[in-house]
C-alpha cells in the first residue's frame, strides 16, 4: 500500500517547504559563522601522533582449520594495523596465546572450540604475568570477525595495561 496517496497533497507541499526553509536557513547561519577570509594559507604542517604502538606475538597451539584460521586472521589484522606492531623478537611484549580444537574431530569442518588467553612478557627468560582470557568456539565463516574482535579486546589491554611499557 502506498501511503503517500492518503497523505492531502496542500499538506505534502508544506512540509517540502518548511524543510527547505529550514535548510536555507542552516546554510545562511553556516555562511555568517565563517571567519572572514584572510587571503593567508594555513601552514601545512600536522602534528605527529603520539606512537602508540604494542609490540605482540600470536601463538597458536592446534591443529584444526578453523583454530588455525583465527589464529592467521590477527596475525593479518595486527600487521596491517598501526596499533600494534607484530613480533618474534626478545623485546617486552604482549603474547596472545591461542589454543583450539576441532569440536567434533569426526567433522572437523563444523568448528573448533579455542581459548585465548592474553599475557605480558617481558622477555623470554622472565615469567609472563595473566592480563586476561577469553573462551567460545569459531568457525571458518566466523574467524574473521572473531579476529577482530580478539583484536579490539587487546587494543582494551593494551590500553588497560600500557604502564607495563612505561618503564
Amino acid at each position: 500500500m502506498n501511503h503517500m496517496r492518503t497523505v492531502p497533497l496542500y499538506l505534502r507541499a508544506a512540509c517540502i517547504a518548511v524543510a527547505c526553509v529550514a535548510f536555507a536557513l542552516l546554510l545562511h547561519h553556516g555562511a555568517a559563522a565563517a571567519p572572514p577570509a584572510t587571503g593567508k594559507t594555513l601552514p601545512d604542517k600536522p602534528a605527529a601522533l603520539p606512537d602508540r604502538s604494542v609490540p605482540v606475538a600470536v601463538e597458536h597451539d592446534g591443529v584444526d582449520t578453523a583454530g588455525t584460521r583465527l589464529a592467521f586472521e590477527l596475525k593479518e589484522l595486527f600487521n596491517g594495523s598501526g596499533l600494534f606492531t607484530l613480533t618474534d623478537k626478545d623485546v617486552p611484549k604482549y603474547r596472545v596465546l591461542i589454543s583450539s580444537v576441532a569440536e567434533f574431530p569426526s567433522r572437523p569442518e563444523v568448528g573448533s572450540v579455542y581459548s585465548v588467553i592474553w599475557v605480558y612478557s617481558e622477555s623470554e627468560e622472565t615469567l609472563r604475568h595473566y592480563l586476561a582470557r577469553d573462551v567460545g568456539v569459531v568457525t571458518q565463516d566466523t574467524a574473521k570477525a572473531l579476529a577482530l574482535k580478539l583484536a579490539e579486546r587487546t587494543d582494551g589491554i593494551g590500553v588497560k595495561y600500557s604502564y607495563l611499557f612505561d618503564r
